[in-house]
């Protein structure tokens, strides 16, 4: 949904449909207090280029083999528990992945679907490495455990860590304030998810008899 994380737990419906209502109001608010803007005829132009190009090519990569390629180089260098210098790795890959896009060749209408999922795929695969890499602590148990930073820092990291596409086209970081809850939370239902993972140290509890 439009709105959403492209990195998120397994098994995230509930959250795609929160989001997606939520990216939905917010649109329509913001569409209602604001005029179309003006097309750049150009850039539709381009757009409609870049998107029908595989068709064009006679010869080139198939799409399936580099999105094969590219979930490799996500389990291979993003899986954790994550190394700073495998997400580092990861990147330059993904950054070497974005020169076989031009390559990309569809023989047909649903390979030319596959073939432009490829390029979202591509662009996810970098975000989730230098999100990755900008979000010096651990959180969430195991999907951002980093190997060189092991510990919960809310000091500086109880935030939304986001990113976006500077002037010159590069990604850059930026962090954003946590909003007050919709609704009231108490701290055991704020710290539930933490509460989750029983510590390595912490004796069993004893079975009673």
């Amino acid at each position: 949904a439009a709105g959403d994380m492209a990195c998120v737990p397994h098994n995230y419906m509930l959250g795609a449909f929160v989001y997606g209502r939520l990216a939905g109001e917010s649109s329509a608010e913001f569409c209602a207090g604001h005029d179309f803007a003006a097309v750049d005829a150009e850039q539709v132009a381009l757009e409609r280029l870049r998107a029908w190009a595989p068709l064009q090519r006679t010869d080139g990569l198939p799409p399936n083999q580099v999105e094969y390629k590219l979930r490799r180089m996500v389990n291979d260098y993003l899986q954790p528990p994550k190394a700073t210098r495998k997400m580092e790795i990861g990147v330059e890959r993904f950054e070497a992945i974005r020169e076989d896009l031009g390559r990309l060749h569809a023989r047909e209408p649903h390979e030319l679907m596959r073939a432009l999922e490829v390029h979202a795929i591509r662009d996810c695969a970098e975000m989730a490495a230098r999100a990755s890499l900008y979000r010096t602590e651990s959180r969430w148990g195991l999907y951002h455990a980093r190997v060189d930073h092991p510990g919960r820092n809310d000091a500086d990291w109880f935030c939304h860590a986001q990113l976006k596409k500077g002037e010159d086209g590069a990604m850059t970081h930026f962090k954003r304030p946590i909003e007050p809850y919709i609704v009231p939370v108490d701290d055991v239902a704020r710290t539930s998810y933490q509460r989750l993972r029983i510590p390595a140290a912490q004796p069993a509890l004893e079975t009673a008899q």
